[in-house]
């Protein structure tokens, strides 16, 4: 009888086991399925921004036998990871903002036209307070250009007061591209230092 119930018991283990390793499998399998359908969805989105944004040029220009189809364009800027605050500022602390640009195929592009970078602080109650803004011209934002084993960035540098450097900010860039006047904006919270 104890043996039987022994080799029950054994059975039971072992079923349960292969379920949970099955459930497990699954589990994984769709986790990567849905990582990969965000992807494809993202670079939908990036594909499709450039779409509208060679339409805006080629609206807006006479036909040039249609050269600019052939032309990548500026789909989408973002905050870059390597942003962070460089508190060894002989000013005092400056965040380092470093701006992103991706073509319709998720590839780095230039970026030509203004860009505008602020610093929120949020509120309980109303609209955030703006800590620190900067505006690049043109030429700035070319000059702002990084490149290096880590990626091609366009670096923006704001002031801080000390502060504000344990509170979580919130990062926010404008950029109005030259070639077709689009507006691309993007933004991000920081986390604060401890």
């Amino acid at each position: 009888m104890i043996r039987a119930a022994l080799i029950m018991g054994c059975l039971l283990t072992t079923v349960l086991a292969g379920c949970s390793g099955a459930m497990r499998r699954a589990n994984a399998r769709l986790r990567t399925e849905n990582a990969q359908q965000q992807d494809q969805i993202a670079a939908l989105h990036l594909a499709n921004a450039e779409l509208q944004a060679q339409l805006a040029l080629a609206q807006s220009e006479p036909a040039s036998g249609n050269v600019n189809e052939h032309i990548p364009q500026l789909a989408s800027v973002a905050i870059s990871p390597l942003s962070g605050l460089d508190p060894s500022s002989d000013d005092g602390p400056v965040l380092q903002v470093h701006v992103q640009s991706m073509d319709g195929r998720g590839r780095p592009i230039q970026l030509a036209g203004p860009l505008m970078a602020q610093v929120l602080l949020p509120q309980q109650s109303g609209p955030p307070a703006v800590l620190a803004t900067t505006s690049l011209d043109a030429h700035q934002v070319r000059d702002a250009w990084r490149g290096g084993p880590l990626g091609t960035t366009w670096l923006v540098e704001l002031p801080l007061s000390e502060r504000h450097l344990r509170e979580p900010l919130l990062i926010h860039i404008e950029h109005t591209d030259l070639r077709t006047g689009r507006v691309h904006r993007a933004s991000t919270t920081s986390r604060g230092q401890r």
